[in-house]
């Protein structure tokens, strides 16, 4: 791999990195380097200037926030509350705190099976989010997490809604489909912490060679104590260009309790609205085939009072 001649620049804060950012047309941040290091190993062109984020301790930790935005020790993770990760923390850190299982178990329940233990002890969530990668395991998670993106500028500071973050309107920073605009920087998520009677689950038919999700389904379920469902979201990654909320099957499991024909008649609508893209490994019209099923799949795990819900172990591709 020999890469083109490049300018590295490694800030300390937040605000010397969008400073570097502001006086280099053509700059990117360096988060855990597995979208751009591949890029370089095909020998396609880089950026001009790199700016690594590693140094930067602002953009990492887990943090278990009150009602009002005071930060809590050894907090409950309950209602009201609401969890914020720093954009540089990794995948094994997010599979492994105790704050985010309590808060939201549906992003340790994903990291743990997001491709191997090399990769997700480098990756972070921000560089994930930032690439939106049509494979990505996070942008479906954090779409049914009901998560907000923190992004930072000279010009200030902006939360966008995960729904709002990932678009096809146009082709924003890099081709890279997201609300980010140049010199913009993601510096953490927030994630609401789920109610006791929230059942989460993500599924994933993963890539055999690189563990990207050749689809993915992330359901987030909100119950009550009849069993009927008042709320849910339901997305999907590795079927189109984004991840996007499979709306028409969220729509018929509101109201009812998830009995197998409730099941299968959302399955069989969740692929509504959607635009399929094929690659190497699927077609589209395979990938149309296989979305019904694990859309299925998913929503029966949580159709049912689990007692416990553990980490996915080698059963993770299914």
């Amino acid at each position: 791999m020999i890469p083109a001649g490049f300018e590295y620049l490694r800030p300390a804060t937040i605000a010397e990195a969008l400073e570097m950012a502001s006086c280099h047309q053509d700059a990117a941040f360096l988060a855990g380097g597995h979208a751009l290091l591949p890029e370089w190993k095909l020998s396609r062109a880089g950026p001009a200037t790199l700016i690594d984020l590693g140094r930067i301790g602002e953009l990492r930790g887990i943090e278990l926030l009150s009602d009002g935005g005071a930060r809590e020790a050894g907090g409950s993770g309950g209602p009201g509350r609401t969890v914020r990760i720093g954009a540089m923390t990794t995948s094994a850190e997010i599979e492994y705190s105790a704050d985010i299982a309590r808060a939201a178990p549906l992003l340790p329940r994903a990291a743990a099976v997001i491709s191997d233990p090399l990769i997700r002890n480098r990756a972070t969530l921000g560089g994930s989010l930032a690439e939106a990668s049509p494979s990505g395991d996070w942008p479906a998670v954090v779409l049914a997490a009901d998560a907000t993106i923190q992004l930072r500028s000279r010009d200030g500071e902006r939360a966008v809604p995960a729904r709002d973050f990932f678009t096809t309107a146009e082709a924003g920073l890099a081709q890279r489909f997201t609300t980010l605009r140049r010199g913009e920087l993601l510096t953490a998520v927030t994630v609401p912490a789920a109610s006791p009677l929230t059942r989460s689950m993500y599924l994933k038919r993963m890539h055999p060679a690189s563990g990207h999700a050749m689809i993915g389904v992330a359901v987030a379920a909100a119950f009550d104590t009849r069993e009927t469902c008042h709320q849910c979201r339901i997305a999907i990654t590795g079927v189109s260009a984004i991840a996007t909320r499979a709306v028409r099957a969220e729509e018929c499991l509101v109201g009812s309790r998830l009995t197998a024909d409730v099941i299968e008649g959302a399955a069989n609508v969740a692929a509504d609205g959607i635009a399929f893209v094929g690659g190497a490994f699927g077609s589209a019209a395979y990938l149309a085939e296989l979305l019904p099923v694990y859309v299925s799949r998913a929503l029966a795990q949580i159709a049912a009072p689990l007692t416990h819900q553990s980490r996915p172990g080698p059963n993770r591709i299914l």
